[in-house]
């Protein structure tokens, strides 16, 4: 299978929205036309502009130049041809000039960047992944990948940053961060910034005045593009409605009266985005960590190994608790992008508390009753252990990466179900749309809503247009509830790379056939014994992609064993998975199942994967899960604030995980609920244990 940027996919959106393609695209030196030369966005617009980027991306994904540009194009900011597959995640980092705009071959294609040295068909290595250009049938050619070399390029991950991929088919979501943003900011006694240039409001919070930072990703993401595209923080919010009619958008701006000091421009200023060739031109940007962070103080928690109170509030620079005195200079696109992932960096920092933390040895499930664990469980443990930590799958989120990875048979609408799928819907127990009488999905609202019929009801109404197709009915467009993936949002690169995942199983078994044992941690990931000078040290297995090939191949297999065609030394090649770590260490953990497949599977292969529903849907009906049969009597241990010792103001803890971290949760359920409910669970305990310090619970 050829991968390109034109794919005839009729699920496919007909947005303007993605980066890439295979010709350059022109474009005057700016959007704006005017009679006097435009006063353009100033540095120090922009600097700001790059901390709120900064403060909307997620805690562990970088930004990179590719970041960049891929947000101003989806967010309109760029002028450039685009192709809608890309909204699904085949975005590959590229070679690039100093504006982010692709650097072409001499095909006119792009040139995707290599995960390592490659070796042309021409013989010589490059960097680059080869292109080759082909005709469709319809007379227009595209630009594709060299069959075999697919497993080369890199995708491009934006974490949090994912979101904007809803905004633009939603734009109401993107003005509604904008009107939360400055109606916060015009309630506010005092305005300043934290160290990654967030804003921080001084609030009057019942007589007290209290400091609340502008850390939500998408108000963000609204105060960054409202910068980019007035040089302030102005514009319009979302239209709203009422009684069946459609209210046109209110003007929101920073009301005089908040005293900003320094930080007027962001009321004031004004500017326009110049572009060249298309693409934002930031050469005003001219970046030196150095000057930026080198008197920036952070707080933070020392750990001191062996002192009779470990842990020591503290305080120092960023520039070198956070970036060891490293320098860099840079301008331009490079210097803007370096700078969003300075801001991020800093932010992580301040999010992780403690520093140099101690190694702990890993702490796991026990080993189950029996000789297996439940396939199932183990694919939801291994799913939501690649998810964000914090992003809730949900149900739809659950049927959209089921979708996206094959497991579903099911065609897509148009405009139906493709577009529902990316909403919140009206679901069965066993997670299928419940359609209406047009048969089209029933989205939830994100609040009761009045519909044209003037009855209050708990979804969004919906049409067919004059093509037949599903649509909601116009002024209702706000109120539908987005379908958040987080980091698992790069399941879409199955869309156009399947292989990708078959490459990530097979590592994973390569590094489980290395290992000295594997177990669960104890949030149900798996992890593997690797030797080191003091022993063996157990790694979890971390990786979004390996998560989800783990989760992948036990709904297909029953078991990590299969075929998977992955690329070796330039040629596609149909590999066997085959685990050869030793039964008796895999069954003492209650982990065989991991090569053999369940009790059932063995022997009766039709027993081993997922079984569909009639409607192509996977079929949940014989899952169960109880909340306190996987974690009640488990041991977590942790970090918590002691605010009453004046000796030591923090102190190390254990507790049972049920009671401490899943608060006695009594869950027990079935079906495609349940399925996501052990996820979550997973999720929720991989949050606890990456936070680090804990506040005391409630009296």
């Amino acid at each position: 299978m050829r991968h390109g940027f034109r794919l005839s996919l009729s699920l496919l959106l007909p947005l303007v929205v993605a980066i890439s393609g295979c010709s350059d695209s022109s474009s005057s030196a700016s959007r704006f036309a005017s009679a006097s030369a435009p006063a353009y966005l100033t540095e120090e617009t922009l600097k700001s502009a790059a901390s709120f980027l900064g403060g909307a991306t997620g805690k562990e994904t970088p930004v990179s130049v590719d970041t960049v540009v891929f947000i101003n194009t989806v967010l309109g900011l760029n002028e450039v041809e685009s192709d809608p597959q890309n909204l699904y995640g085949d975005l590959w980092l590229l070679l690039r000039d100093e504006y982010g705009a692709p650097l072409l071959d001499a095909q006119g294609c792009v040139q995707p960047l290599a995960s390592e040295p490659v070796e042309w068909p021409d013989m010589e290595v490059r960097d680059t992944v080869p292109m080759t250009v082909e005709e469709y049938e319809d007379g227009e050619f595209t630009c594709t990948v060299v069959e075999g070399y697919e497993s080369y390029t890199m995708e491009l991950e934006i974490g949090r940053l994912n979101m904007v991929r809803n905004m633009a088919n939603n734009p109401d979501a993107l003005a509604r961060g904008l009107a939360e943003a400055i109606n916060t900011i015009n309630q506010a006694q005092a305005v300043s910034l934290d160290p990654a240039g967030r804003l921080v409001l001084t609030i009057d919070d019942g007589g007290e005045l209290v400091d609340k930072t502008i850390d939500s990703p998408r108000e963000n993401l609204a105060l960054y593009h409202a910068l980019m595209t007035r040089g302030r923080l102005a514009g319009y919010g979302p239209e709203k409605h009422e009684g069946g009619e459609t209210l046109p958008p209110q003007w929101v701006e920073i009301d005089p009266e908040v005293p900003l000091g320094d930080l007027a421009y962001l009321r004031d200023g004004e500017g326009e985005l110049r572009l060249i060739n298309g693409y934002a031109d930031l050469s005003a940007v001219n970046y030196n960590r150095q000057n930026r962070f080198q008197e920036q103080l952070l707080s933070f928690v020392q750990y001191i190994d062996g002192a009779t109170c470990p842990y020591w509030d503290m305080i120092d620079y960023a520039w070198l608790q956070v970036f060891e005195e490293e320098p860099y200079i840079g301008s331009n696109m490079e210097g803007f992008a370096r700078l969003v992932d300075d801001n991020r960096r800093v932010i992580v920092f301040v999010h992780d508390i403690i520093q140099d933390p101690p190694v702990t040895d890993l702490a796991t499930l026990p080993t189950p009753a029996g000789d297996r664990i439940d396939v199932n469980k183990a694919a939801a443990a291994f799913l939501g252990g690649a998810s964000n930590k914090t992003v809730p799958l949900t149900i739809d989120g659950l049927v959209l990466i089921n979708t996206v990875l094959g497991l579903n048979e099911v065609e897509f609408t148009y405009k139906g179900e493709i577009l529902g799928d990316l909403w919140a819907l009206l679901r069965n127990a066993n997670g299928e749309p419940l359609l209406d009488a047009n048969q089209c999905p029933q989205p939830l609202a994100s609040d009761p809503v009045v519909w044209p019929d003037d009855i209050e009801q708990d979804t969004v109404p919906m049409q067919l247009d004059e093509n037949g197709d599903c649509e909601i009915v116009p002024g209702y467009e706000t109120f539908v509830v987005e379908v958040e993936l987080g980091r698992l949002n790069g399941t879409r690169v199955a869309l156009t790379n399947p292989g990708v995942y078959d490459r990530a199983l097979y590592d994973v078994v390569n590094s489980i056939n290395a290992s000295e044992g594997v177990k669960l941690d104890v949030a149900g990931r798996l992890a593997y014994g690797v030797m080191t000078d003091d022993g063996v040290v157990y790694q979890t297995v971390d990786s979004p992609r390996a998560g989800v090939a783990m989760y992948l191949a036990l709904m297909r297999w029953g078991k990590l064993e299969g075929q998977v065609e992955i690329m070796e030394d330039g040629v596609m090649v149909v590999k066997n998975t085959a685990i050869t770590l030793d039964d008796a260490i895999l069954n003492a953990e209650g982990l065989g199942y991991l090569k053999h497949g369940s009790v059932a599977c063995q022997g009766n292969p039709d027993n081993c994967g997922a079984t569909l529903l009639p409607s192509g849907y996977v079929d949940y009906s014989g899952f169960a899960h109880r909340t306190q049969d996987v974690y009640a009597g488990v041991d977590v241990s942790y970090v918590e604030r002691q605010p009453d010792d004046p000796d030591c103001a923090y102190g190390d803890r254990t507790a049972d995980i049920w009671e401490r971290v899943l608060g006695s949760d009594p869950y027990d359920g079935s079906n495609i609920e349940a399925f996501v409910k052990q996820a979550e669970d997973t999720r929720t305990v991989v949050e606890f244990v990456h936070t680090i310090i804990h506040d005391p619970l409630p009296e």
